[in-house]
């Protein structure tokens, strides 16, 4: 498939890298899906996910395990067609992943480069491509220049003309790795995640997996910020680049070097390579703050107020399906019949117990008076015997 793509050779160095990659990228792409799409293997693993998918789902649904219900069941056919159709067709592939990652970051950077090409704005920025290929050439015409008034035993910064060729150089170098170098980086890296794509979106249809696909989602958002932050800083770059290249340009062609210019204009290169690798990282931990939505959390209490950061983002327990709730109402019954009765028993219990009671009180309690009873009667005994 590489005869696709002519080769560029004359177009200069950053021209030729960026068509080279751009081109042979959607073609390992493009190949790498269809042949791992057309699998065999794959296909059977397709199949196999997909009934134990739907296995779990009527298990679930069927003995009221987890949170399923039938009301989900247009949801769950949704999520099936759209993992078979981004699985099994690559115009679809191609139009919702790997163009959304590839082409719309230079379509946004368009976008912004579109104030420079009104009102007689910057050339370079309206034209980037032309722009860093204009910008490298003169850097390295530049070093070349001052490596000829240095002379060839001049190192380092030893004279004013060695520290600008220095410079010079040191700056074309940067000038194409934090273009060319980046961008071409973050398109490998899209081509490579969308021809293995196939595999982490059928991931996605097992919880125990998902994991998996989340990953590749972050890494696909990640390569496809990278050129939309790397075009936009191109852009900024070469609006303010234009009016030193244009006068390096003019110096060297009149023979009249200083070396102060080119070294002011290395380190403005020197800045904008710093920031770009600030807003590489940036977009980086960008892609990370994707997440599935979670059906077991909730973002607020129930009835519009919030106790605090730890209830808000405490896990909150999904409303039970009907199946459950007839559960739950048969179990609460049983309990509340089994602690009427065990109440009823303890009562019974208790009055008999204090029933008893009463009647051994009543039956052994000596009655009032008979202490001073008998000894008057034993008196009047005594004196009737007398």
């Amino acid at each position: 498939m590489s005869g696709a793509c002519p080769a560029v050779v004359d177009a200069g160095v950053v021209r030729g890298v960026l068509a080279t990659i751009d081109c042979q990228t959607k073609v390992y792409a493009q190949g790498g899906y269809l042949a791992l799409a057309s699998s065999p293997v794959f296909q059977a693993a397709i199949t196999a996910l997909l009934t134990i998918y739907v296995a779990l789902i009527g298990y679930r649904m069927l003995f009221a395990r987890g949170a399923a219900r039938i009301s989900d069941a247009p949801v769950i056919a949704l999520k099936i067609g759209a993992i078979l159709a981004l699985t099994t067709s690559w115009a679809t592939f191609q139009t919702l992943v790997f163009d959304v990652a590839d082409r719309a970051p230079v379509e946004i950077a368009a976008l912004v480069a579109q104030p420079f090409q009104d009102n007689g704005g910057s050339s370079f920025a309206a034209s980037p491509i032309d722009g860093l290929q204009t910008a490298y050439g003169e850097f390295s015409k530049t070093a070349a220049a001052y490596g000829r008034i240095a002379g060839p035993e001049a190192k380092g910064y030893s004279s004013p003309q060695a520290a600008a060729a220095e410079s010079s150089a040191a700056a074309s170098g940067v000038i194409f790795l934090a273009s060319a170098g980046v961008i071409s980086a973050a398109t490998i890296a899209i081509g490579v995640l969308t021809a293995i794509g196939p595999l982490f979106i059928a991931l996605a249809l097992i919880p125990v997996t998902r994991g998996l696909f989340v990953g590749w989602v972050r890494a696909l958002v990640a390569a496809a910020l990278v050129p939309l932050v790397a075009w936009t800083l191109i852009i900024l770059m070469l609006a303010v680049l234009e009016p030193w290249i244009a006068l390096l340009a003019q110096q060297r062609i009149g023979q009249k070097l200083d070396p102060q210019t080119a070294m002011s204009a290395a380190a403005l290169v020197f800045v904008f390579a710093a920031g770009q690798a600030a807003l590489v990282i940036g977009a980086c931990v960008m892609a990370f703050g994707f997440r599935l939505p979670s059906p077991g959390r909730a973002s607020a209490i129930p009835g519009g107020t919030q106790a605090g950061p730890s209830a808000a983002e405490a896990p909150a327990i999904p409303p039970p399906s009907r199946a459950e709730q007839l559960a739950l109402n048969l179990q609460r019954d049983h309990a509340q019949a089994a602690t009427r009765s065990r109440a009823g028993e303890a009562a019974a219990a208790a009055a008999a117990g204090a029933q008893r009671a009463v009647s051994v009180t009543m039956a052994e309690a000596p009655r009032l008076g008979d202490g001073y009873r008998r000894p008057t009667v034993t008196a009047r005994r005594a004196g009737a015997a007398r």
